[in-house]
């Protein structure tokens, strides 16, 4: 494996001015980007039944060790079971629907319930009910966590997806068709997590995505992106459900001369403070902010991204809340032995390209909320990773719409049921009748 110092994935060549251009399509309509009605069917259509990016298994080192998450109103954490497995389970325990798990991160092999007591181990088994032992009926194996489908990749990436209905499920390497090979030009192992920090955003978490997947606004909004980076080589690769960014980075040598003004100032490995000098040179080389290779940039529909620099690799999980609401979650992994320094510089660079998305965002959002604004011309090569998940998003939203309509109600994928007997199925197909829970009518504003 290429280690990423000496990593040059090759590019695709870049576009000929002169090459005819395909016939230009327009955004979906402005009302996905603030109805509820169609943020709900978002939900069911699309998040419900695809794979989705949590974090990297090296943060967790021992059995025991579990994380908290949250996708689209869902509880859930992974936890470490004692043969070094990775598993992903409802935060809902199984008697009264009480969460398992209520702190962010922790370590423990038996994770309990504080409202009765009810106890699972890390492989998800029921190992106590206080009181049930003797209660006729009740059977503690039928009783254990709801698991998750998980995958880890080859590279350490852990990805989780709720589909219940063998029907709609899609296996990993089929969803994802050669990620893997993608991400092997990495080495993930020399890096080791650093921080999280998070981002709470009014606007739609498509808003971001049309954001994240084109370079076309980065000559103008991303000035140290730029510098960085030569944006007329950007490209945005659709594949299998994710999408490959490359660019060129900017190599070249400048001078660096010196009036002794400056001389207190520290030297910055990003470039963005004056560096110290006591007398001119000739030439040196600059350091760029994406390090020493052209990156890797990957989009993973719907809605996660894993970048890859020299210094450091973060992943980014859209969270959307609602229809106007969106929480952005950054993980960021440094190179083992990256000094604190430049650990630091690295974080302000990202930190400072990324709020400069987000204000895009909140800006954006607040016009698309005025309802006057309908759809808009996408170009058709700078713009071609909008044009691609849009077009995901159009046909899972369509289809799924479809197959209510079919059914005559709501379809949740990640609907686990649980009815044990026939008085319950009876009850719950009176509240499917009366509209209520998962019968709710699906009908929605276009």
């Amino acid at each position: 494996m290429a280690t990423p110092a000496t990593l040059k994935p090759s590019a695709p060549p870049i576009d000929d001015p002169k090459e005819a251009l395909l016939p230009g399509e327009h955004t979906l309509p402005a009302s996905w980007w603030t109805s509820e009605k169609v943020f709900e069917l978002e939900k069911r259509a699309i998040f419900n039944k695809s794979w989705l990016f949590c974090t990297h298994s090296s943060r967790f080192k021992k059995a025991g060790d579990y994380y908290s998450f949250n996708f689209t109103g869902i509880n859930f954490f992974i936890i470490k079971n004692k043969a070094g497995e990775l598993n992903a389970f409802h935060n809902v325990c199984r008697h009264r629907a009480y969460p398992v798990i209520r702190k962010e991160k922790g370590s423990s092999i038996v994770v309990g319930c504080k409202y009765h007591g009810w106890s699972y181990n890390t492989d998800g088994v029921l190992t106590k009910a206080p009181h049930f032992d003797n209660v006729e009926g009740f059977k503690k194996e039928e009783n254990s966590l709801f698991p998750i489908k998980t995958h880890v990749t080859e590279q350490g990436l852990i990805f989780v997806n709720f589909c219940n209905d063998p029907e709609q499920f899609v296996e990993f390497d089929k969803w994802f068709e050669g990620l893997n090979t993608e991400m092997n030009e990495f080495d993930f192992s020399d890096y080791e997590y650093h921080m999280s920090y998070e981002l709470d955003g009014q606007f739609n978490w498509k808003t971001l995505m049309d954001g994240y997947q084109e370079c076309y606004h980065c000559p103008t909004a991303h000035p140290g992106l730029n510098s960085a980076f030569k944006m007329e080589t950007y490209k945005v690769v659709p594949k299998t459900r994710y999408c490959r960014h490359y660019a060129e980075i900017v190599r070249e040598e400048i001078a660096v001369e010196d009036d002794n003004k400056d001389a207190d100032e520290e030297s910055s490995w990003f470039g963005f403070g004056k560096k110290k000098v006591e007398k001119a040179v000739e030439k040196e080389k600059k350091k760029n902010p994406g390090g020493e290779f052209n990156g890797l940039w990957v989009y993973l529909y719907p809605s996660n991204g894993i970048n890859c620099y020299s210094p450091a690799w973060y992943s980014i999980r859209v969270l959307p809340i609602s229809a106007t609401h969106t929480v952005l979650q950054y993980d960021i992994y440094t190179k083992k032995g990256l000094p604190d320094a430049e650990k630091k510089e690295f974080v302000d660079f990202l930190q400072l390209v990324e709020l400069e998305d987000f204000n895009l965002c909140q800006l954006t959002q607040k016009n698309l909320n005025q309802g006057i604004y309908g759809s808009g011309f996408l170009h058709p090569t700078k713009e071609r990773g909008v044009l691609y998940y849009q077009g995901l998003v159009r046909d899972m939203v369509k289809d799924h719409f479809a197959l209510e309509e079919k059914k005559g109600g709501i379809v949740n994928p990640a609907y686990l049921g649980g009815a044990l007997n026939d008085e319950v199925k009876e009850l719950d197909e009176l509240c499917n009748k009366l509209d209520c829970g998962s019968g709710e009518k699906s009908g929605i504003d276009w």
